[in-house]
């Protein structure tokens, strides 16, 4: 997906509902700080629909924008391809590179500290 396609599926899948352009449009400028059309959002919205990302239908007057792709199953193949690509599939090397963060707070390494204990437990 293209930046704004991932920025309109976030609005999709944080509202959890169907949503017409014109809302998508408004959150978009309100969450996103993203001024689009109407007419533009309406362009992605039409090709996401031939990428068979989203699905539609009439009401009243108006079509209802449904995502048709699950955001953690996007998300997982999103972080594999990233893994792939930057730390050759190497989730040490991943964690090393957010590591290296200075903006790392003591409350983030805690959380990461647990989440390594608790599937180091699961594995």
């Amino acid at each position: 997906m293209s930046p704004t396609e991932e920025i309109i599926m976030q609005c999709l899948w944080e509202s959890g509902e169907d949503l017409t352009v014109y809302e998508i449009t408004e959150r978009l400028r309100t969450q996103y700080q993203r001024d689009y059309t109407n007419s533009a959002v309406a362009t992605f919205m039409k090709s996401m629909l031939e990428k068979g990302m989203v699905t539609r239908f009439k009401v009243h007057h108006s079509y209802q924008w449904h995502p048709e792709i699950d955001m953690d199953e996007y998300r997982d193949r999103e972080t594999d391809a990233f893994l792939d690509l930057w730390h050759h599939g190497s989730k040490s090397s991943m964690l090393a590179s957010l590591l290296r963060d200075t903006d790392i707070s003591e409350e983030e390494l805690q959380e990461m500290r647990e989440l390594l204990d608790e599937y180091s437990d699961q594995a």
